[in-house]
């Protein structure tokens, strides 16, 4: 097995226990006490109360993720199979998945959530108060971070004392949550399909997720969700193709032809295109992300596109940013540019 085998061991997902209740059945991953009828007090809040339409469960079919392999406990670790990912992707699979987004984004997060909470960075404390600021949050006000993954904005947003609720449809990324976030309650849901009530939010966020989405269906249940008035708030943190470090990890790691968006597309204009939402307004900020040598090959190791190779493509990829790596001083400054989008729902 190789060094970057023992590093980075394929993990299996075992599905969450499911609780019923608030008019359906929608995932999550704590334990919420059944009630009857529609309506069930917030988790986390005496006065709100969040209403969740009918949705499914993990073990039902068409649930996010239903179609992929589950075959032990999260966090086991196995041999890699040098003809299939650690997803489960098989290597007749992988060219399919890589071309089309909603496989790539549905197979490339299925495990490995540990990674990902480890190596990718969090947000930059004047990207995360222009957000905040942006959507008037209060102790009172409702969020919902959608596609929250690890919890990466979402410890933000919980740290301003509002009522925050995630969304998720990965079960890996919702173990990863519920650990780091154990207080705040999420759902696996997908954006195209939220479990929730019309009018139920004063705000919806989405970090590094929206590329991921199918934008009009996303858009339009963003709306339904959103109280009139509500804010949406997207970020991205994009590295800065402009440093030759970070031109040359592009080249190295495959992401120049793996990218699931154009670096630097402006979502402005999807975001209204969809009717929903007024003026966008976008703002950009800079931060730099230190790291020693293996946490620059794990950042890499964390996306989506690695994620679903077979460990030979995996590997020959990871050896490459080695390589690099080695080649500079530690700690290795990674420049990032952080993309944000505010707007209010009409």
């Amino acid at each position: 097995m190789s060094k970057w085998s023992q590093r980075w061991p394929s993990l299996r997902r075992s599905r969450p226990d499911v609780t019923a209740g608030w008019g359906g059945s929608p995932a999550v991953a704590r334990p919420f006490p059944p009630v009857s009828g529609a309506s069930a007090p917030w988790p986390g809040s005496c006065s709100a109360a969040l209403t969740l339409r009918p949705y499914l469960t993990d073990s039902a079919p068409g649930d996010p993720g239903a179609d992929l392999p589950y075959d032990g406990a999260m966090g086991d670790t196995a041999h890699h199979c040098s003809d299939m990912a650690a997803t489960g992707v098989e290597a007749d699979d992988v060219d399919r998945v890589l071309a089309d987004k909603a496989l790539l984004g549905r197979s490339g997060f299925a495990s490995g959530s540990e990674l990902y909470e480890r190596a990718r960075p969090g947000y930059p404390d004047d990207a995360v108060a222009h957000l905040l600021t942006s959507l008037a949050l209060a102790p009172s006000s409702r969020v919902l971070d959608m596609a929250a993954g690890t919890g990466k904005l979402t410890r933000a947003l919980v740290a301003t004392g509002a009522s925050v609720v995630a969304s998720e449809p990965s079960a890996s990324m919702r173990a990863v949550f519920a650990s780091v976030l154990p207080g705040t309650p999420q759902v696996g849901a997908t954006a195209e399909l939220l479990p929730f009530a019309d009018s139920t939010f004063d705000a919806v966020t989405v970090a590094q997720a929206f590329h991921w989405f199918d934008a009009p269906v996303a858009l339009a249940e963003c709306a339904r969700v959103l109280r009139a008035g509500g804010g949406l708030a997207m970020v991205w943190n994009e590295r800065d193709e402009e440093d030759p470090v970070v031109a040359e990890l592009t080249r190295v790691s495959k992401w120049d032809v793996h990218q699931p968006y154009p670096v630097g597309m402006d979502f402005a204009a999807v975001i209204e295109a969809s009717g929903y939402f007024g003026p966008v307004t976008r703002t950009k900020f800079r931060f730099t992300q230190e790291l020693d040598r293996d946490a620059f090959v794990e950042q890499v190791a964390s996306r989506s596109y690695i994620a679903i190779l077979p460990e030979d493509r995996r590997q020959a990829i990871l050896a490459d940013v080695a390589a690099l790596a080695a080649r500079l001083d530690e700690p290795i400054p990674l420049p990032y540019l952080v993309d944000t989008f505010c707007a209010r729902v009409g």
